[in-house]
């Protein structure tokens, strides 16, 4: 039987979020093993790229939604623990080729896993509970078009479907 494929862009925020968090604890694994070198520099550039767009996506489109619907503390926290991931990626540049640098990953892992597991487990499913399902599905779109147009591509899905149907006994 025929199959055919199709792909379509995933804009549902929370996972395009997951998906954005999976690719960076990949990529801080593969640092966390680096040697000291271009490969190195050329991860930690790749994180701070990637990590970057992430947090200035949340800060834009949806932390402003976050205090409108879940409560200004919960976006002062999330605010505060991506200042210190900002300090992370600036230590991990200062320590690429020096003692600590291990260090240094571990500790902006840490803190990323802590951000990560609140930010999947409660912040954003209160942010979809306080939200109309259009609203969610609308932030979904921005954050996709907004990852494109900053060069990095949203996830997406694909979907098979056979190209022969089963016709109905007459």
């Amino acid at each position: 039987m025929a199959q055919t494929r199709s792909t379509t862009t995933v804009t549902d925020p929370l996972r395009i979020l997951k998906a954005d968090h999976r690719e960076v604890e990949q990529l801080l694994g593969r640092l966390a093993d680096s040697d000291e070198g271009d490969e190195r520099r050329r991860l930690i550039e790749e994180v701070r790229t990637k990590l970057t767009l992430h947090m200035e996506l949340e800060e834009q489109m949806v932390y402003p939604l976050v205090v409108e619907r879940v409560g200004a503390e919960d976006e002062e926290e999330a605010e505060i623990e991506h200042g210190l991931a900002r300090e992370g990626l600036a230590k991990l540049e200062e320590l690429a080729d020096k003692p600590g640098f291990g260090a240094a990953v571990a500790m902006l892992q840490a803190g990323i896993e802590h951000h990560v597991d609140e930010e999947e487990k409660e912040l954003m499913p209160s942010l979809k509970d306080a939200m109309e399902r259009d609203e969610w599905k609308a932030l979904g779109e921005q954050l996709a078009q907004a990852k494109e147009a900053a060069g990095q591509p949203a996830p997406t899905t694909t979907t098979r479907r056979s190209s022969k149907r089963k016709k109905k006994a007459a």
